[in-house]
């Protein structure tokens, strides 16, 4: 029966087949509903545990009480919060005005203020001193209050101890959690790298604030690997099956798609298609076999001629851009890998636009052309040179002394010169200017971006100079900080 389909409903069919077992097999909409089922209820359950003391913390951010959260019961409460792992209280008093910080870390089983002041600690210290001063020399008023005295004492004293103990554990304690930008609508964010939950619920009294919570969200992702691990064991039952369904009709129908697929799969231009047995097929196989060995040798022939057009600025005939993106970073990179010196010269003709300006694109392209024949014939054979815009050269130079650098640049500007091309400059010719950079080998943290950037600026100053000019300079080993400016390195040659 299955011979008597054609290709096209046989692969239909069992395609179909396949697709059919494969989604019964992921069920990735019951995933996305468990998942986000249990990521809710967290969330719920957590945000449940925080509501409840709302109304205690307002109320101790609004008459800026920080007694009652610093007790050891409420200590005792925040911890048997399960997962809460960190707690950060700010608000303003609704009497004071002030600022109001609380803190909790897990952890460290502490709670502090957060936003205690050296201001603070001192006038706490001031005032113990004064009733400790009272105490010692008391007023006939104050003898009838002594024990009430020594009170005020020993409370004053507990306050400069957590005053203290809260400016020490804030400037000691680390906080490894950043609290991202919570959406608009919701109260909590879940963070997948960290495995935590960022809540932020504001508080009840007038002058407002908000409680900041982290809670530990690592058993979700235990949940998480559970259903990843089913639907992998359902991903290879399905497989399995499919394995088969693939067996019984490799032989008639997918093999020879196979053998098409591994052919087109290897580079274009390596393909030989000639000698496949699938080209005397007399069906839908033979017809596509027939078209894709007629769209590779179409295929093989474009690219011959678009990488030469690519690869050859069609102008000059020297290396354009396309070559100068595909060899320039690798030479750098080879240079350096041997320990060889290497010169990057930049050239742009000056004034270029005033002379297309004043007689024509056609006898500018006529100048572009002399130029790069002129570079060309400055050169050595072992020389990389591209063009790369308009009238800008770029030409990278292996070296065996620092000294080649500065014959070459100046054979490349003086090149240009002896043309002597009529210009309306001052100089009344066309000229040159060249930026040329010395790469040693131990500049080993400088890229060919960085080092072209030096280039390219060296070019610049010599056109600030006057143009008709080299601009010399040399990378230094230090990371790229504009080191040709720095060193004072830069000399320049008319």
């Amino acid at each position: 029966m299955l011979q008597r389909l054609s290709i096209n409903q046989t692969l239909f069919l069992s395609h179909l087949l396949l697709v059919l077992i494969l989604i019964l097999g992921m069920s990735y909409s019951r995933y996305q509903t468990e998942w986000t089922t249990r990521v809710n209820f967290a969330a719920g359950t957590a945000e449940g545990a925080l509501v409840p003391m709302l109304h205690d913390v307002s109320l101790a951010v609004a008459g800026r009480s920080y007694s009652k959260l610093l007790m050891p019961q409420k200590k005792a409460q925040f911890h048997n919060i399960e997962k809460l792992l960190f707690l950060d209280i700010q608000g303003t008093s609704d009497y004071s005005n002030k600022d109001y910080g609380l803190r909790y870390h897990r952890s460290l089983n502490k709670v502090w203020r957060s936003n205690v002041t050296q201001q603070e600690i001192d006038a706490a210290k001031a005032k113990t001193q004064e009733l400790v001063h009272a105490q010692k020399h008391p007023s006939n008023q104050q003898k009838t209050r002594m024990q009430k005295l020594e009170f005020l004492i020993n409370k004053s004293t507990r306050d400069i101890n957590i005053l203290q103990d809260s400016a020490r554990l804030e400037e000691s304690t680390f906080i490894p959690w950043q609290f991202p930008a919570i959406p608009p609508g919701k109260d909590y964010v879940l963070s997948y790298s960290e495995q935590v939950f960022y809540f932020k619920l504001p508080l009840l009294n007038r002058n407002g604030g908000h409680v900041l919570a982290i809670f530990d969200a690592s058993h979700l992702f235990s949940l998480k690997k559970q259903i990843y691990d089913a639907l992998i064991a359902e991903a290879f039952v399905s497989l399995i099956i499919s394995i088969v369904l693939v067996y019984w009709v490799s032989h008639t129908l997918v093999e020879p798609l196979r053998h098409l697929a591994r052919q087109m799969g290897k580079d274009v231009e390596a393909m030989d298609m000639s000698q496949l047995k699938e080209l005397k097929r007399n069906d839908e196989i033979g017809v596509l076999a027939r078209g894709i060995n007629t769209l590779t040798l179409q295929t093989q022939s474009q690219m011959k001629l678009l990488r030469h057009e690519s690869a050859t600025d069609a102008l000059t005939g020297l290396p354009g851009r396309n070559s100068y993106a595909q060899q320039a970073e690798r030479f750098f990179n080879q240079t350096r890998a041997e320990n060889q010196l290497l010169g990057i010269i930049v050239c742009d003709i000056d004034n270029f636009k005033l002379y297309n300006d004043t007689f024509g694109h056609g006898r500018g392209d006529d100048v572009i052309k002399s130029i790069a024949d002129a570079m060309h014939d400055a050169m050595r054979s072992d020389d990389l040179c591209f063009r790369i815009g308009g009238e800008e050269f770029v030409a990278l130079l292996p070296l065996s002394d620092a000294k080649f650098l500065n014959i070459i640049a100046e054979r490349i500007r003086s090149s240009v010169e002896n043309l002597s091309i009529p210009h309306i400059t001052e100089n009344g010719i066309v000229t040159l200017s060249v930026g040329a950079l010395l790469v040693t080998p131990s500049a080993k943290k400088w890229t060919y971006s960085n080092a072209f950037d030096e280039a390219d600026a060296l070019l610049y100053k010599a056109k600030d100079k006057g143009r008709n000019r080299i601009a010399i300079g040399t990378l230094t080993p230090h990371v790229p900080s504009s080191a040709t400016q720095e060193k004072g390195n830069l000399s320049e040659t008319t």
